[in-house]
């Protein structure tokens, strides 16, 4: 799948995830809850050294991060409760839960594509790191990185979900930047612009 599908649908898991959880009821926290999922989208794809479309997997990963920095101008307006719930984890919570996810990050892109990065256990660390360092982003980032996992699934090349072990695995039912790529990307932008209608 395209580098703006895996940030869509991603941002779409991730408003899916805090509405199971109970929230978002704000603008604020639906912000925050699309930015973890884009965010989460993104991170397997660390792995990409030698794309074919160099320019639009930086605007993906760029698109992620301007939603990171809306939902934090969000957030500092309605008074910073989402920086202050992450707070409450505590300095020593934050700064292992930091480190522990650039540490992460460093791994997957040194790994080979559709390893690591794109595994249950870089899922598994990812989602716990993001739980010490920012608690309210974590059900949305790890819902993100799944729906990455999910989606590459159904190509053709297959994924390293079960990494360290050798054996890949996929549907091999579409391929990037296909039908099925833009069917997803629709269905993630209509969740998304769906609970946008609901918060505001």
């Amino acid at each position: 799948m395209t580098g703006r599908t895996h940030v869509i649908v991603g941002a779409a898991a991730g408003v899916a995830a805090a509405s199971a959880l109970g929230w978002p009821v704000a603008v604020t926290e639906l912000a925050a809850a699309a930015a973890g999922g884009a965010l989460g989208g993104t991170l397997p794809d660390l792995d990409v050294r030698n794309s074919a479309h160099p320019l639009r997997d930086r605007l993906a990963r760029v698109a992620a991060v301007a939603l990171l920095v809306l939902a934090i101008c969000l957030d500092a307006t309605a008074g910073w409760p989402l920086a202050r719930r992450a707070a409450q984890a505590g300095l020593e919570s934050i700064a292992l839960g930091a480190v522990a996810f650039a540490a992460l990050c460093c791994a997957a892109r040194l790994s080979a594509h559709r390893s690591f990065s794109h595994s249950l256990l870089a899922l598994v660390g990812f989602s716990a790191a993001t739980r010490l360092a920012c608690p309210p982003l974590a059900p949305a980032l790890a819902a993100g990185l799944a729906s990455h996992l999910v989606l590459d699934l159904f190509n053709h090349r297959p994924i390293r979900l079960l990494w360290p072990v050798r054996h890949g695995f996929c549907l091999g039912l579409c391929k990037t930047d296909g039908i099925v790529d833009a069917c997803c990307t629709a269905a993630g932008l209509a969740v998304v612009a769906g609970a946008v209608l609901i918060a505001v």
